[in-house]
């Protein structure tokens, strides 16, 4: 039986047959590769960019990606690629034309640079493609390395006949008079004095060790785009800055002068809102810090810009954008009447207008914790500030992160709302890196107030007192005591005046609830001009935390000192006061802190109240109050604050309390300028009949201010300060002490954000007994 194909379908598998036929062929393997038309590198070497291999199944495809690699080699002119077919296989053909090599690269007439310096820093060497264009990107590269070493009229060439004709490349350089800045000087400057823009030039007049002086242009543009920046950020927007180089005759020195028209100082003459509907124009004005008629300054703008981001950020907005431009008024338009009398009636004026993309709303879908394998979970969720289904708060994320970062648990912490399927959702992502907790210190101090010092320390900030193991092998487990936030610290600091032992544990949150808690047992010796001081006790705190930033606390000590005199010099005051006390102390307290950093406050306030009364040996009780305020008045453009504080301190002592519990005054953290405890009311010695030491007084009042602001890094920073005050025998001023001066503070990473503070104090006005001191230091924050 035949079975024939209907004539439809045998002409259709004839026809695939055919559009197969040359796919079939293509799948051939490569059988040679040939290289033709290379004189300078070798077959190899020119097969080194190839992918095409000799038994691989030939593709088109690695063919084309073959050619292009060649050619973006940079030392072919031309490639081509072309295959046969043959019985064994297809033979493919590389056809290339090769660019000329650069056969020798010298130079001549550099005398102030060798060779070796030079030659690696240029985009060409021997053997290289010859390109023209890195032949003349060398040339440049030569004239910016004489130009900025003071060759401002150097010049170099090549020879373009030996390039073309030979392929050398041979630079000739005539070096010509090394030039230094002998001055620097600004013309037209009226708003900024020249001492100040001098400080932030990169051009210096030579001074020689210190500074070569070397004539580079590189740094003069700079330098121009740097002072109109400094004119425009406050105000001065039509500010135009030139330069102009005076050589003197051997052109071995040069006066760059700065040529400065300021022109106007424009002000705000109306702050123009657009795409706000949740906040009125009104309400995003009383909150901006510009105002009608204010000059304009690009810090004030920032700042702005950050205000009304954060406003939306508070209210579930985060994702709201601020943009500005700037509206120039025409200076012929009617001026408002508010503005008729400023700058002789002709003030430059601008419209700011701030454009708001508002966004979406979000609440606080789920909080998650990552990254903290050893702080528990709920560590991190009792510092929190925002909670699921709130409006998502950028202000409250913003200070979580910090208390989370001043908890000192952590190296990094980081919270970022996500993106959730419900699109009015935002979940919120905690992560944390987990830092160093436990130290182990032993080193030697010093200090102005306490003497040499030395430390052996442990302290773990991470501890937990009921993290113990369930069997001796779990001792050493990462999670064993550790993990709940409380701080153990055990310390011993023997000294030449000051001798101390303590243990201490503190849990910021008793059983997850808003109550602290914290114990501590300390030994304490201290020897003074002509008595001994030593103090043996323990010391139990609860404390509560109120939701509107205030925190009490209740403390008790009990307390045996005892206090061994010199009784032929010591002071009458502690001849009587000699011998053991037994001492019960109950101290309640208040505080509210409203500052934004634990370690360096920038804003804010902090005022706190205690009294505390003894009772045992000697009953007496004992008042203070002390009030601290902190302004941000300038950050600049890296960020770095100029912070000023004040603060207010007084103490009264009520009944008859011994002079080891009365006040003193001088030092660090009291009046710079002074010795520690050499502000105080004098006794009176039996045996020398002299009024030298001091005794302490019943009444306290310090009053100060300090001006912080960054040197270099905020990691060190300097301080103007003036410190005000008097320690007296009973209520009243008979002598009010004074001292102005300055100091550094240096926030060294190994201490923390604990910096090393020096101070330069300097008595203004000051009793004929005090004892002064010009220099002080000490490791903390003291103000």
């Amino acid at each position: 039986m035949t079975f024939r194909l209907p004539h439809r379908i045998s002409y259709s598998l004839l026809f695939l047959t055919l559009l197969a036929a040359p796919v079939w062929a293509d799948t051939q393997d490569v059988s040679e590769i040939r290289v033709v038309g290379n004189d300078v590198l070798s077959r190899n070497a020119v097969l080194s960019y190839v992918k095409t291999r000799v038994g691989s199944p030939y593709d088109e495809t690695i063919a084309k990606e073959d050619r292009n690699r060649l050619m973006g080699s940079g030392r072919f002119i031309s490639v081509v690629v072309t295959r046969k077919k043959t019985d064994a296989g297809v033979i493919v053909t590389f056809r290339v034309k090769e660019r000329a090599v650069v056969k020798s690269l010298t130079l001549t007439g550099n005398k102030a640079y060798p060779g070796e310096k030079l030659l690696p820093a240029l985009p060409i060497a021997q053997g290289d493609p010859l390109d023209k264009s890195n032949v003349e990107a060398g040339r440049q590269t030569i004239l910016n390395t004489y130009r900025e070493g003071g060759y401002h009229f150097v010049k170099v060439t090549y020879d373009t006949d030996a390039l073309n004709k030979k392929g050398e490349v041979h630079y000739k350089i005539v070096e010509g008079p090394r030039t230094t800045v002998d001055s620097v000087k600004l013309e037209g400057n009226h708003y900024f004095h020249s001492f100040e823009m001098k400080l932030r030039l990169d051009t210096k007049a030579r001074f020689w060790p210190f500074i070569n002086g070397e004539l580079n242009n590189e740094g003069l543009d700079r330098d121009v785009t740097m002072i109109r920046n400094m004119y425009v950020q406050d105000g001065f927007l039509d500010c135009e800055v030139g330069r102009r180089l005076d050589f003197s005759d051997d052109k071995t020195k040069v006066t760059v002068v700065f040529l400065i028209h300021e022109g106007p100082r424009y002000r705000i003459r109306e702050l123009i809102f657009k795409g706000n509907t949740v906040f009125s124009n009104e309400e995003l004005e009383l909150r901006t810090k510009f105002q009608k008629g204010a000059f304009y300054t690009t810090e004030v703008l920032r700042l702005d810009i950050g205000i009304i981001e954060k406003a939306y950020g508070e209210v579930g907005f985060v994702e709201a954008e601020v943009t500005t431009r700037k509206q120039f008024v025409d200076p012929k338009a009617p001026l408002p009447e508010w503005a008729a009398n400023l700058d002789a009636g002709r003030p430059a004026m601008v419209n700011l207008v701030f454009r708001i993309k508002e966004r979406d709303q979000y609440h606080v879908g789920a909080i998650r914790i990552k990254g903290n394998s050893i702080t528990q979970s709920r560590v991190i969720r009792r510092e929190m500030g925002f909670y699921p289904e709130q409006l998502v708060n950028e202000v409250a994320i913003e200070r979580t992160k910090s208390r989370l970062q001043q908890m000192r648990l952590f190296d990094k912490v980081s919270i970022t709302p996500v993106a959730t399927d419900d699109i009015a959702i935002k979940d919120v992502l905690i992560d944390v890196t987990e830092g160093r907790t436990a130290e182990f210190m032993v080193g030697v101090g010093v200090s102005s107030d306490q003497g040499l010092l030395g430390t052996v320390s442990f302290t773990q900030r991470n501890f937990d007192l009921f993290a113990w193991p369930d069997k001796w092998s779990n001792l050493v487990k990462p999670t064993t005591f550790k993990g709940a936030g409380q701080t153990l610290n055990i310390s011993a600091e023997p000294g030449t005046e000051l001798m101390r032992f303590t243990i201490s544990w503190f849990t910021p949150y008793l059983f997850d609830l808003p109550y602290s808690a914290g114990m501590k047992a300390y030994l304490f010796t201290r020897g003074y001009e002509h008595w001994d001081e030593e103090r043996l006790g323990t010391q139990a705190s609860l404390g509560h935390r109120f939701k509107n930033r205030w925190y009490g606390e209740l403390a008790t000590r009990i307390e045996q000192v005892q206090v061994n005199a010199d009784r032929f010099r010591a002071a009458k005051e502690v001849l009587e006061d000699e011998g053991d006390h037994n001492l019960f102390g109950l101290r309640g307290s208040l505080t509210r802190d409203r500052t934004d950093s634990r370690w360096m406050p920038s804003t804010g306030d902090r005022l706190q109240f205690s009294y505390e009364q003894v009772v045992g040996t000697d009953t007496f009780g004992r008042f203070d109050a002390s009030y601290k305020i902190y302004r941000t008045l300038y950050v600049d453009t890296l960020d770095r604050k100029h912070i000023l504080a004040a603060r207010v301190q007084l103490g009264q002592i009520v009944g008859d309390a011994p002079v080891f519990e009365k006040f003193y005054g001088g030092g660090i953290g009291s009046i710079r300028g002074f010795q520690y405890r050499g502000i105080s009311p004098r006794g009176f010695s039996p045996g020398t009949r002299k009024t030298e030491d001091p005794v302490g007084g019943d009444t306290m009042f310090f009053a100060g201010t300090e001006y912080s602001f960054p040197l270099l890094t905020d990691k060190l920073r300097g301080v103007v300060f003036l410190d005000t005050g008097t320690v007296e025998e009973k209520f009243e001023i008979s002598t009010y002490r004074i001292s102005v001066g300055f100091g550094v503070r240096w926030t060294i990473p190994f201490f923390g954000p604990v910096p090393l503070a020096l101070d330069f104090g300097f008595p203004i006005s000051k009793d004929e007994n005090d004892d002064t001191q010009v220099f002080s230091f000490s490791l903390g924050w003291t103000f």
